[in-house]
């Protein structure tokens, strides 16, 4: 039984998916550890941005003419108005290039940012005590699954050998009761015997024979869960 435990450690999953568990719950320890302390962490940006709107431009346009300012100065007695060049102001719209934003808009930023747990220190220290129970659950765990696979592989073990004591005296039965058959048959044949004891002596073998059957399946079933603990399925032929 213990060759046979020993492969069931290595193939069944269940031991596998503990000892998975329990490596995640060692990581989630450490981690929990780690928030209990200061953290430094850095940082850094890129970016930009760009818009498709068209940008008013006011462009102003010479009309040929000169316009009074309102102003009048005084030359050797004479007054005239002060005139100026005249404008028209044309509105027009364009598309600023995308190079051009993406250039203009372009920004960045760098930094570091320093993490001290001062108010839940406490909340953190819990978590983290919490975390080790759960490991030390796990573990526990673990064990008891390890002492009942081997409860059942050793039970399985005795059940098959009790299983094999009844098919061979099954076997030995049948043996038996072929032969005393077999001389009741002749005794019958030379009228020694009646018939119903020719059909008792046939009936015991019958039984012996469905009794050895029987023996035969409860066997084989049993050894099939010993070969499905060893990692080998259970296959049927």
């Amino acid at each position: 039984p213990e060759a046979v435990y020993a492969d069931a450690l290595k193939y069944l999953p269940q031991q596998k998916v503990n000892d998975l568990r329990i490596q995640a719950a060692l990581k989630y320890v450490k981690s929990a550890r780690a928030q209990m302390y200061p953290s430094l962490s850095m940082y850094a940006g890129l970016g930009s941005n760009y818009a498709n709107n068209k940008v008013p431009n006011v462009v102003r346009v010479p009309t040929g003419k000169f316009d009074t300012t309102g102003a009048i100065v005084d030359i050797g007695g004479s007054y005239y108005n002060v005139l100026s060049p005249g404008f028209n102001n044309v509105v027009t719209s364009d598309r600023i290039p995308f190079s051009t934003q993406i250039s203009d808009n372009f920004r960045q930023n760098v930094g570091l940012q320093l993490n001290i747990p001062l108010f839940n220190n406490g909340v953190a220290r819990t978590a983290w005590e919490r975390s080790k129970l759960n490991v030390t659950s796990l573990q526990l765990q673990k064990d008891i699954d390890l002492l009942t696979l081997k409860q059942d592989i050793y039970k399985a073990y005795n059940d098959a050998a009790t299983a094999l004591q009844r098919y061979l005296a099954g076997k030995k039965s049948v043996q038996t009761s072929e032969k005393a058959y077999g001389y009741a048959q002749k005794r019958y044949d030379l009228g020694l015997l009646s018939t119903i004891d020719l059909l008792t002596n046939q009936n015991n073998l019958n039984r012996a024979r469905v009794e050895l059957s029987q023996a035969h399946v409860d066997y084989v079933f049993k050894l099939k869960l010993l070969e499905f603990y060893k990692g080998q399925g259970i296959k049927v032929e």
